[in-house]
């Protein structure tokens, strides 16, 4: 009878450790490794991106889901599996007391012998059966345990990813600043973001007399009421080009059309730096 668990046991301490260890959030830097500057040079791996942080955290709030219900479940059969050994614990001790009192039974009438027999046969049975439940709990305890360890493991493999990852992130982030330097230091490109999906785009060194001079243009992606003339409603738009240059109308056009290509958006900043180009020796001849 001494084999049956009480509450209090290391089994239940078990069971215990096993549901706390299931609310153990998600790092808080999950999302945030994700999150990198815009890349407005590069359209095609801003989007990336972008579509990539929205799985991870799609990803990151179904396992939180799953973990959830997987431990309501195990907490569920935990608790009903010590509700059940309490109650044969405490049908052990109401046979240990019928057997007792069958004992003085025994003492007192020999006549009952027979009857004392019987008695403790369907006692063996019982106490046979209560063993058996017993062992039926520790082979779900034992299952639990591996299941833990198989979850764990999983959470630490994907806590790799999730580093290697950022890691690939950080240097993509890396390279686009080495990029945007290389093109201010020889181009005299300068991008700066001034809203969502928006940026502006601001060419020096054009004008030999006046190297610092800026010739400037707001480029955005996605409906713009206030556009220019000739924009899209979806797509790029150019909300603001100082000084305004005639084939703007036209350059936006292409750039749409080809928006899904990886050389389109570089291929649009190059036109308007040749357009602005071709402006100025227009005011020269003028």
């Amino acid at each position: 009878m001494a084999s049956v668990v009480a509450c209090g046991s290391p089994m239940a301490n078990n069971a215990s450790s096993f549901a706390q260890g299931f609310n153990t959030p998600l790092p808080s830097s999950f999302a945030q490794g994700l999150k990198s500057p815009p890349q407005a040079f590069r359209a095609e791996a801003f989007e990336r991106v972008v579509v990539r942080a929205g799985m991870y955290c799609d990803a990151e709030a179904r396992v939180v889901k799953w973990r959830k219900d997987l431990l309501s479940e195990a907490s569920f059969d935990a608790q009903q599996g010590l509700r059940e050994l309490s109650q044969e614990r405490s049908q052990v001790k109401d046979l240990q007391t019928d057997l007792a009192g069958v004992q003085s039974l025994v003492d007192a009438a020999s006549q009952l012998e027979a009857g004392g027999a019987r008695l403790a046969e369907v006692l063996q049975t019982s106490s046979e059966a209560a063993c058996s439940r017993v062992e039926k709990v520790a082979v779900v305890r034992n299952e639990l345990h591996d299941m833990c360890e198989k979850l764990q493991h999983g959470l630490q493999v994907e806590e790799q990813n999730n580093a290697q990852q950022r890691e690939a992130a950080d240097a993509q982030h890396a390279e686009a600043l080495k990029l945007l330097e290389t093109y201010k230091d020889r181009l005299g490109l300068t991008i700066t973001r001034v809203a969502p999906q928006t940026v502006r785009m601001a060419f020096t060194l054009l004008v030999a007399s006046d190297p610092a001079q800026e010739f400037v243009f707001t480029l955005g992606l996605g409906a713009q009421q206030d556009a220019l003339p000739g924009d899209a409603s979806e797509g790029y738009h150019v909300c603001e080009c100082i000084p305004h240059v005639p084939e703007l109308e036209k350059l936006l056009a292409e750039l749409n059309a080809s928006a899904s290509s990886a050389t389109a958006l570089p291929c649009f900043v190059c036109s308007m730096r040749r357009s602005f180009l071709k402006l100025i020796n227009v005011e020269k001849v003028l």
